[in-house]
């Protein structure tokens, strides 16, 4: 048997991470939560939820913390809030759909492995230095519930909230933009191209995503260059155990 490298694992665990997250910040809960809370979308609540972590600053602020969002959708969110409202107050509120869906949804697993998959998220999480992006520190700070399954859904979003990090800076290293890097993103329509760009609140004329596309490439190898040593810090045993239980939990 072979053993992974680090660098594998790495890459082992970034679609069940990305497919594990989905499961709460899309979708009805969303539309609703955002309804009660006056919010004109599931969307605005998406935007406002995961940058609120960052305080009631300018939109600017919260922007910059998401990137490969239009600027200008950002604002339009992040100006919509309803009187009396705070996105500090949102973010809470986004928190805590992702704790109810995590303790509802994954109670149908071992307890045991559950704890032992937040462990060793944490430890991941732990590891990273808060200069990664202010968007992650914020969520790695939000405090962790008692139920089990809810600890692990925010863990995990806290691991996505990491490799969002790591990307911006990433692609910004590269020397292309975020709007370069999601029109020449790798990932099959509708997710790349102007059609998703359009999604993220970005109007065109689009340039030519092929002129992006290694420099785009080289923008997902320094991502996870730059999680290797954040990963590495559990040993290649707990990191195996980890991409095993975040597999099979997805």
């Amino acid at each position: 048997m072979t053993t992974m490298t680090v660098a594998d694992q790495v890459e082992r665990v970034l679609k069940p991470i990305q497919q594990f997250v989905r499961g709460w910040m899309i979708g009805e809960p969303v539309d609703r939560l955002a309804a009660q809370l006056g919010l004109s979308s599931g969307n605005d609540l998406w935007i406002v939820g995961r940058a609120g972590v960052l305080g009631d600053g300018d939109a600017d602020v919260a922007a910059s913390g998401l990137a490969f969002l239009a600027p200008d959708r950002v604002r339009a969110a992040w100006e919509s809030l309803p009187d009396g409202l705070t996105h500090r107050q949102v973010a809470d509120a986004f928190a805590n759909l992702c704790c109810d869906w995590g303790a509802t949804e994954l109670a149908r697993f071992d307890p045991t492995r559950m704890a032992r998959l937040n462990e060793l998220g944490r430890r991941i999480a732990d590891a990273a230095d808060a200069s990664i992006g202010a968007v992650f520190a914020g969520w790695r700070a939000q405090p962790q519930p008692a139920d089990v399954g809810a600890r692990v859904a925010l863990t995990i979003h806290v691991l996505r909230e990491l490799r969002g990090g790591a990307h911006i800076i990433a692609v910004n290293a590269c020397g292309i933009t975020p709007l370069d890097a999601v029109i020449a993103s790798p990932a099959p329509p509708p997710r790349s191209g102007p059609v998703w760009a359009e999604h993220l609140g970005w109007t065109g004329p689009f340039a030519d995503p092929a002129a992006a596309r290694e420099a785009r490439a080289e923008a997902e190898k320094l991502t996870s260059r730059i999680l290797l040593p954040i990963y590495g810090s559990l040993g290649d045993a707990a990191l195996e155990e980890f991409a095993e239980l975040i597999e099979t939990t997805r």
